[in-house]
């Protein structure tokens, strides 16, 4: 740290719960400081994968997320007079500045068999669950009883479970908008999320800007977050597991992928690629 400070009796104050450990850490800088020390707290959006945000004394799972500032001496600012809201504000020009630094738990990725987080990012993990009817044709099906056909006048449904995967990727300076764009509507290529082939469809993400350090000097620095949205449709049938691409036909029965001659339904493609930054 380049920036002079003081850790405040009283912390830090610790907690454990559901959601990790977090903590939050007291500090005494010059009043001047402050924009300084948020970036080196922080990290520099500029630079992000190089430098991200400190980690807690012995433990580098916990990162500074936040950093607040309230004047020691608030009583007594600066003798000026503030003609308008936007032309200035208190200040408390040699005099400290109290830092309050919150901690939490940041793991670099939920799932292990998911992307590889980039340097100074990570990514989280939740799921859901949905469901559709798919019809099927009576061909090909039979009574156990008497080995007789279904007749046509059946109507038949398969329910068929459906798995959404929301990836988040936090902290990306410079997503890659071309990739998103042209790997959107495609499965996967290869096993994702410990899924086969075929069974993870892309439908598309989110973008949210999130600011990262200092305002002081022109535009402030920002990264992004974005939400993948990934939908599973895994066909568990006689003991194989179909995707997207494949249909059920009655003669001779079962799950069959579909072609025009040339493509499939579905394009397939590397969805790793959706987590590796432009340059």
């Amino acid at each position: 740290m380049t920036v002079a400070f003081r850790e405040l009796g009283g912390s830090p104050v610790e907690q454990y719960d559901s959601s990790g450990f977090s903590a939050r850490r007291e500090f005494l800088i010059a009043w001047e400081d402050r924009d300084a020390f948020a970036v080196e707290v922080l990290g520099e959006a500029a630079r992000h994968g190089d430098q991200s945000s400190v980690v807690y004394p012995g433990n580098s799972m916990v990162t500074a997320v936040e950093v607040k500032y309230e004047p020691i001496d608030a009583e007594h600012p600066d003798n000026q007079e503030i003609e308008h809201l936007a032309a200035g504000l208190n200040c408390y020009s040699g005099s400290f500045a109290k830092a309050v630094v919150t901690y939490d738990t940041i793991s670099p990725r939920d799932r292990l068999d998911g992307p590889e987080n980039e340097p100074g990012t990570h990514i989280t993990y939740t799921m859901s669950h949905a469901v559709g009817d798919s019809n099927i044709l009576p061909g090909g099906w039979q009574w156990t009883d008497n080995s007789q056909a279904i007749s046509t006048y059946y109507k038949l449904y398969k329910r068929l479970p459906v798995t959404v995967h929301n990836l988040t990727w936090h902290k990306v300076v410079n997503p890659p908008w071309a990739t998103i764009h042209a790997l959107q509507g495609t499965v996967n290529d290869a096993e994702f999320l410990g899924c086969p082939a075929g069974t993870i469809l892309f439908e598309g993400g989110e973008a949210e800007k999130t600011f990262r350090a200092g305002f002081q000097k022109g535009e402030p620095w920002f990264a992004w977050k974005i939400k993948y949205v990934f939908r599973e449709r895994s066909i568990k049938h006689s003991g194989s597991v179909y995707g997207w691409n494949h249909i059920y036909r009655e003669s001779p029965a079962g799950w069959m992928e579909i072609t025009n001659g040339n493509d499939k339904l579905y394009d397939s493609s590397d969805h790793m690629l959706l987590f590796r930054s432009d340059s």
